[in-house]
């Protein structure tokens, strides 16, 4: 939010509303929509004395401390005037849940009449993503790994690889979708530094959770790395900001073969992390793509499924949010 300028609160127009004014709230670590309640003068005295939120209920007709009995408080960080100063924005710090129906938003629930409008703006994101990753810039390179083949190819996208600059929208709804299917019982977000950071932040800032990165340096020369490849390279990662115990959801760019993600989930079973969920924004199926995790419960999962056919890409997208992202497994 960036305001241009200020407003008293004596310039606020209450008659409108019988002595009342609706306020928005929103989580600021998350920007995500908490609720709507109504001030009357002496709820925003008493939140502008206090800095915790305190609102005007109509129906019992009383002032009230959100979370006066619950303790799912709302610490407030900044409060904005709408242009007509009529309705205020409360930015909070909240405490627990703000839905008294124990969801964290009351906005929860979607409009069923509205549904051919949420299914035609999937389906305009899905095809954005298709045109994308099949207008790609496809890269040949030699194997570093023995095969009978000497070459591989892979492909330089924006969603995959930031190689263009990204549509924000589509950025924000692979995030969005990601938030959906995945739980929000974690501790953190963590993320390859390869070129899964950019939805990889976008997700933790939904979750309002902290963002690891696992990276391809050593931040001290003592650090000791988990050794990884891939078709095209050989290296290390070295994993920072993860403790033990910690339960974490993990993000990647692609995935293509076992080879970079398989090290790395052993090296955190090692270090007994839970991994609630692995999510890549697509699957690349070069080769005849052999399935990861074989014996075990953990499954990737995926928007898009990429395919060379011979040095053109093949794409299919899909969403269910009924059932999840196009499962690897």
């Amino acid at each position: 939010m960036k305001p241009i300028g200020k407003v008293s609160s004596l310039e606020l127009d209450f008659d409108k509303g019988n002595g009342l004014i609706p306020v928005i709230v929103q989580e600021y670590k998350t920007r995500k929509i908490l609720m709507l309640a109504y001030m009357n003068k002496e709820a925003l005295n008493k939140t502008l004395e206090t800095g915790f939120a305190h609102y005007y209920s109509r129906s019992r007709k009383k002032l009230w401390k959100k979370g006066e009995t619950s303790g799912h408080v709302q610490k407030v960080k900044h409060i904005f005037v709408d242009c007509d100063n009529d309705t205020l924005l409360l930015q909070v710090e909240q405490v627990g849940n703000a839905c008294h129906k124990g969801e964290h938003s009351c906005f929860h629930m979607l409009l069923s009449e509205a549904e051919q409008i949420h299914k035609n703006f999937n389906e305009e994101i899905l095809a954005k993503i298709k045109r994308d990753m099949e207008n790609v810039k496809v890269i040949k390179k030699e194997l570093v790994k023995d095969s009978l083949e000497k070459y591989c190819y892979y492909t330089l996208s924006s969603l995959t690889e930031h190689y263009n600059s990204p549509d924000p929208e589509v950025y924000e709804w692979i995030a969005e979708k990601i938030d959906e299917i995945t739980s929000d019982n974690i501790d953190k977000i963590v993320a390859l530094e390869y070129f899964g950071i950019p939805i990889a932040q976008l997700l933790a800032s939904r979750k309002g959770k902290p963002l690891a990165i696992i990276r391809k340096r050593p931040l001290a020369p003592e650090d000791k790395g988990v050794a990884c490849s891939s078709s095209c390279e050989k290296g290390y990662y070295y994993i920072y900001g993860i403790k033990e115990g910690d339960s974490v959801i993990l993000i990647d760019s692609a995935i293509s073969t076992e080879e970079t993600l398989i090290p790395i989930i052993r090296e955190l079973e090692l270090m007994n992390v839970n991994i609630s969920d692995i999510v890549c924004i697509a699957e690349e199926s070069y080769e005849d793509f052999k399935p990861i995790f074989r014996g075990s419960k953990l499954r990737v999962k995926s928007i898009i499924k990429a395919y060379l056919d011979g040095e053109k890409p093949r794409v299919e997208v899909s969403y269910d949010r009924g059932v999840s992202f196009l499962p690897i497994l």
